[in-house]
This record gives C-alpha cells, structure tokens and sequence, in this order.
C-alpha cells in the first residue's frame, strides 16, 4: 500500500513512502487493547443500572433483614427488609442495597457476609432461577458460596447445598 509519495525537485528520483507492515499491526494491537482498557475500567466503575425494589424470602419464610442490628433473617416484614436488586451485569449478576441503610450486601472469601458502602468486587452476586420458581444467590468472586438464611436468623455464606435447600432459596416479592 503507497501512503505517500514523495517527489524531489533537485532530482529526477521518485521516493516511495511506505510505513512497515509491521508498524501499521503494533498501532491497531495497540489501539485495540487500550479500547479494551478504557471499556473495562468505565464498567467496573460504572453504577448498577437497573433496579428492583423488593423483599427476599426464603422457603421457610423468613425475610432478609438489612438493618442496624445488622444481616438477619425474620420471620415477618419490616421496613428494613426491603432491598433493591440492581443488575449489574449480563448473566445474572446483581447488588443488593438496603433502601433504608444505603449499603451494599458484601461476603468475603470466608463467607462472612457485611455491607460495604460502594459496589465492589465482594457486593457481586449472581442469582439463579430455578424450576421451582425460587432463586438462589451467590458470591460472583466466591462461586461456592451461596447467601444463606439459617434457621436463627444468621446470614451467611454456605457452601454444602442441594438444589432445593431451604436454606439458600429465595422468592422476590415486589
């Protein structure tokens, strides 16, 4: 490919100017690579988008409480049992935000579950539907460890489950 010609008037030579192939490849790798960067860092640092506000129940009936007693598990509906559920990206990922304490649910590697102030990589979760009509949620950095209501209340992360196990299922009730 001729990008330039180039024409000397003190000679009778005609230059052409061709940049190296090889050149041409190391702009568009690297162009293509910092429009990969720039897309991953605008989304890691981009905000849920889409939110529902709802309760969690699980089978057993018993409401994810985010409140100033902390993460619990109650048996009847109160205000601090309501939550929003942003999607925050493809594949079921979510966050989940107490509307009255304005906090992210967060579990470590642990399964210590905790509210963190900002969406971060431990306030991912991803939720399954499954074919009973109820949902299970768990830790999108921590993949074995599923959001789990025991039967006093506590809110943890588990990692021993069977696919209807009332301990980590969940219905939304707008």
């Amino acid at each position: 490919m001729v990008l330039q010609i180039k024409i000397s008037l003190s000679s009778s030579r005609i230059f052409l100017a061709t940049p190296p192939l090889r050149n041409i490849r190391m702009v568009l790798l690297l162009t293509l690579f910092l429009l990969y960067e720039l897309s991953s860092t605008v989304e890691a640092k981009a905000l849920p988008t889409k939110a529902d506000n709802v309760t969690v129940v699980t089978k057993t009936g018993k409401h994810l409480t985010i409140g100033k007693q902390g993460i619990t598990g109650e048996h009847s509906s109160n205000p601090y049992a309501k939550i929003k559920i942003y999607t925050v990206d493809f594949n079921g990922k979510i966050a989940i935000k107490a509307v009255k304490m304005q906090k992210y649910l967060a579990m470590d590697k642990t399964g210590k579950v905790y509210l963190a102030a900002s969406v971060t990589n431990e306030a991912v979760f991803v939720e399954k539907k499954h074919k009973s009509g109820f949902n299970s949620i768990h830790s999108e950095p921590h993949s074995t460890k599923y959001l789990a209501i025991s039967g006093t209340g506590s809110v943890s992360g588990i990692t021993n489950t069977k696919t209807d196990d009332t301990l980590f299922i969940y219905l939304r009730i707008a």
